[in-house]
Order: C-alpha cells, then sequence, then structure tokens
C-alpha cells in the first residue's frame, strides 16, 4: 500500500481518532500565523479539513480558502464536512510536490504534512517562489512538539518520516535562502513560519 492509498484507506475514521486539533490547540497554532479577514489561504494536504472553520473564522466572507489534498478519500470527507461553510473552501485532488498548484496566496500552511514530503526543501523553495504572495508567510505547523510526532511515525513503521526540531527545520530553510524563523516550539505545538 503506497502512501496515498494509506491515507485514503483511513480518511472514513481518521476524524475519530484525531485527539491534538482540539479547538483551542487549532487556534493557538493559527494564532501564530497572523490570519486577516479578506486573505488567500491555501491549506496544503488539507486531509479532512481540521484547519478549514477555523481559517474561515478568521478570514471571514472576504476571504479565499483553497484546499488541496491528493487522497480522493481525505478530500472527499472534507467536502462533506464543509462545502457549505463561508468562504465556502476550493477543493483540488493534486500533489503538492507534483502538480503546480493555481494561484498565489497570503497564507500557505503545512499542518502535519511536512514529515511526509519527499523533496521537502525543493518543494517549499518552489511553493515560496511560485505560490506565495510578497509580503506572505507559509507556515509548517504541528498540535505537538517532534518527539511526539517522531514516536508515532516509529509505532507505524515510518521512520523516513522524521520531523527535525523547529530550530533545526528554520536553520535547514535559510542555508536554503529562504527567511525562515521559529514563530513558537514546545512539546505542545511546534510552528515555523517562511517570510517573503
Amino acid at each position: 500500500m503506497d502512501e496515498k492509498e494509506f491515507f485514503d484507506h483511513l480518511a472514513p475514521t481518521w476524524d475519530d481518532n484525531e485527539v491534538l486539533s482540539t479547538p483551542d490547540k487549532v487556534r493557538f497554532v493559527l494564532g501564530f500565523m497572523n490570519l486577516k479577514p479578506g486573505q488567500s489561504v491555501l491549506d496544503l494536504g488539507t486531509g479532512t479539513g481540521v484547519l478549514l472553520p477555523y481559517i474561515a473564522e478568521k478570514i471571514g466572507t472576504a476571504g479565499h480558502i483553497t484546499a488541496v489534498d491528493y487522497s480522493a478519500g481525505m478530500l472527499s470527507r472534507a467536502k462533506e464536512k464543509f462545502s457549505g461553510l463561508t468562504p465556502t473552501p476550493e477543493f483540488l485532488e493534486m500533489d503538492l510536490e507534483q502538480d503546480n498548484i493555481p494561484g498565489e496566496y497570503d497564507r500557505i500552511i503545512l499542518y502535519c504534512v511536512y514529515p511526509h514530503l519527499h523533496e521537502p526543501v525543493e518543494t517549499l523553495r518552489w511553493l515560496h517562489k511560485v505560490s506565495l504572495k510578497k509580503g506572505g508567510l507559509i507556515s509548517i505547523a504541528f498540535p505537538s512538539g517532534p518527539e511526539f510526532i517522531n514516536n508515532v511515525h516509529r509505532e507505524k513503521h515510518s521512520e523516513s518520516d522524521i520531523l527535525p526540531t523547529a530550530d533545526e527545520l528554520a536553520r535547514t530553510f535559510r542555508l536554503n535562502g529562504l527567511d525562515a524563523k521559529v514563530a513558537h516550539s514546545d512539546t505542545d505545538s511546534y510552528i515555523v513560519n517562511i517570510y517573503k
């Protein structure tokens, strides 16, 4: 079973097992992204859409949300749950590393996605160059620290999906020409922002 099939298989029960992305935790994490009314937001790896109502809450009816996932199963669940949301998200079944995502955005969010990227630095540099508006930011975020994420991946025998510390990740991006800063990092959350 490849990774896409894995997520398709888990989609029907994903929300039942999601315990970290509580409303308070999601609002806390999004607070480091400086979301404002009227902004355009690209939610990459949206999964079942856990962030969508909270993004909508911040950007209001004048904003725009594009929700992207390569798992048809995950995207189908997100559509079922949030197609009536205002603003109504645009749902795209795409591979963020292989496909050219249309448009430019004020904010690009990769929530619980980074360890699953095969070419993370190249992907983030491309998104920064092509998809991020001037003055925008890309946020790499998690509802826990790297120790917890890495333990989950080890238990699932996904040792290649390891998350570096926030400081290490920001340093890697800076060494590759991106203006990256740790917005927050502790055992309960992890946010690295890349600015343009």
